[in-house]
């Protein structure tokens, strides 16, 4: 059943019964794009440790002077030691590795419990409660990670299983539990606890809903992208096939056989091409230079009655990446089209050199051109040129008027 009370609450509902998940494969939807990202989480609880544990060394001293210095201080640098290192090899390993979770887990969760015992033993009577306060900072970072990880139950338990194991501590150091002083400390470390876990919780309801935001609408993007593309197939080549097909010539009556054999021919050739483009791998063709791409582009529309005068400019076409290449040359083509079917001229200068930073191209008619503020542009100039430019950060602009023919100028970047 879809999800129709907002976009994070399945999510919620996986996070809160059975945890992140740890082992998504690369075809789940927004969750599994959610639990790679998670991997991520134990670095924030780390970070978080790193800067915690400076700041509660300073407020130590700042209580107690120089009492129960030494354990402080060795307490503060192990910690700060041992999670950088960690911070640095989860860096490394882009996040804690799935099949790593649990023990990488329980080893921090032992060091923290061992961490504390230790700073419990030697840290004097009088400043224990405070030291112990310094330690827990390791607590609060851990059932960070296992609530991120594992889920509510997990981070719940652990929360449980902190109020006698807090307790203890105050033994081992010769505190009653009840103390006033032992007692607050000791409600604080809880608390700072409970907080971890809502924040965590937060915080990964607010990433699951992103994710699934971001997932759907690179979606809708992705279908908009797929379809202007199978629209400008169609347009581009099985369109001005039919069209072509169906001008009629002088001599069609007299050479009717012969005119018939050429569309035949012609409509093997183009099912073949259509074939090909629709079946077919996109590979990168050899760099025979873009102006030799140009010239072929010419040849092409000299078969339909189109002259075209190339003229070209000394430049650097090698930086020009492959897919700006492709959509630069379907411009040229398609703005030749145009100049063939619409100026009522059969000569065009395109002239191609370097500028602003990348290739431009423009194309001159001297046909009867078009009021461009009087009809909405076809979709040969919205589609085929404009939107194809704009998708590999170029430009499209068409300029005419009325008796004065038309001038096409397209450009991409290096």
């Amino acid at each position: 059943m879809p999800d129709s009370a907002g976009p994070g609450r399945e999510f919620v509902r996986k996070l809160l019964h059975h945890g992140t998940p740890r082992e998504p494969s690369d075809h789940e939807d927004a969750t599994a794009t959610l639990a790679r990202a998670a991997r991520y989480w134990v670095v924030v609880p780390t970070g978080y440790r790193i800067a915690q544990f400076a700041k509660a060394f300073i407020g130590f001293v700042a209580s107690n002077g120089s009492v129960g210095l030494a354990v402080a201080l060795a307490t503060t640098v192990v910690a700060l030691v041992a999670n950088s290192g960690q911070l640095w090899w989860f860096l490394r390993s882009r996040g804690l590795p799935a099949h790593q979770t649990t023990r990488v887990l329980s080893l921090d969760l032992a060091a923290g419990v061992l961490l504390n015992v230790t700073v419990a033993v030697l840290a004097p009577a009088a400043v224990q409660p405070f030291a112990i306060d310094l330690a827990w900072t390791w607590m609060i970072g851990t059932v960070a990670m296992w609530a991120g990880t594992r889920g509510l139950p997990t981070a719940l338990l652990l929360l449980a299983a902190a109020l006698p194991f807090r307790a203890v501590l105050s033994l081992i150091g010769g505190r009653a539990f009840d103390e006033p002083v032992a007692l607050s400390r000791s409600v604080g470390d809880l608390i700072g606890l409970a907080v971890a876990i809502v924040i965590t919780f937060v915080v990964l309801i607010l990433l699951g809903t992103g994710s699934r935001v971001a997932f759907d609408f690179g979606l809708r993007s992705g279908r908009e992208a797929e379809r202007r593309r199978t629209q400008r197939l169609l347009h581009d080549s099985v369109l001005q096939s039919l069209e072509a097909f169906g001008l009629p010539a002088p001599d069609d009556e007299e050479r009717a056989a012969t005119r018939l054999g050429e569309l035949r021919r012609a409509a093997r050739a183009e099912a073949a091409g259509l074939r090909r483009t629709i079946t077919e791998p996109v590979q990168p063709g050899p760099n025979r230079g873009f102006v030799v791409e140009l010239a072929n582009v010419a040849a092409e529309m000299a078969r339909e009655g189109l002259r075209t005068q190339l003229v070209t400019a000394d430049f650097a076409d090698d930086r020009l990446s492959a897919e700006r290449r492709t959509a630069l040359r379907e411009a040229v083509r398609e703005a030749l089209r145009n100049t063939a079917k619409h100026s009522g001229t059969g000569q065009v200068v395109l002239r191609v050199e370097e500028r602003d930073g990348g290739i431009t191209v423009v194309a001159r008619d001297q046909g009867r051109g078009f009021d461009p503020g009087g009809q909405a542009p076809g979709f040969g100039i919205s589609q085929s040129i404009e939107a194809r430019l704009t998708e590999v950060g170029g430009t499209g602009r068409v300029e005419s008027a009325p008796g004065r023919g038309t001038r096409v100028t397209l450009w991409v970047p290096h």
